[in-house]
């Protein structure tokens, strides 16, 4: 094999082993990193906030994209559900070694529906990494009681 040949060959396999290194090992501050953070994490980060004519939920899904959750309601539950399936091969050609790794995760959310909302204006929307439920509340007329 020609010298220049030799060097192409070495050229191409540190490259292949810095891409390795580049999808094996991130600084704790990239979007890989907060991916990994989110699926380690068994709860999903969850807040709800009442209004006087709003129930707000927002859930916090940094990385995920919309095809991987799912929403449904059961027994007056608000189930939210997100799964990542991944698969990973490394084939190295110089020490003979190839190795296929597959998984699937998921995690879930469950919230008892409050008996305020009309459960028909119940909608979700999806951006930039936040799930927002909302729905309209009932209007509750007040009065006072008097005492005998």
């Amino acid at each position: 094999m020609a010298e220049y040949e030799q060097d192409f060959l070495k050229a191409a396999r540190e490259w292949v082993r810095k891409m390795d290194s580049l999808f094996q090992r991130y600084s704790d501050d990239s979007l890989l990193a907060s991916i990994d953070q989110f699926f380690q994490n068994k709860q999903i980060p969850t807040y709800i906030k009442n209004t006087e004519d709003e129930w707000i939920v927002t859930y916090q899904l940094p990385g995920v994209t919309k095809d991987r959750i799912k929403m449904f309601i059961r027994d007056n539950r608000l189930i939210v559900q997100v799964t990542e399936d991944e698969s990973q091969e490394i084939k190295d050609d110089q020490k003979d070694l190839y190795h296929f790794k597959q998984f699937t995760r998921s995690r879930e959310s469950i919230i008892l529906l409050p008996g305020a909302i009309i459960p028909s204006t119940l909608k979700a929307d999806f951006r930039n990494g936040l799930l927002k439920v909302k729905a309209r509340k009932q209007r509750i007329n007040k009065r006072d009681l008097l005492l005998d």
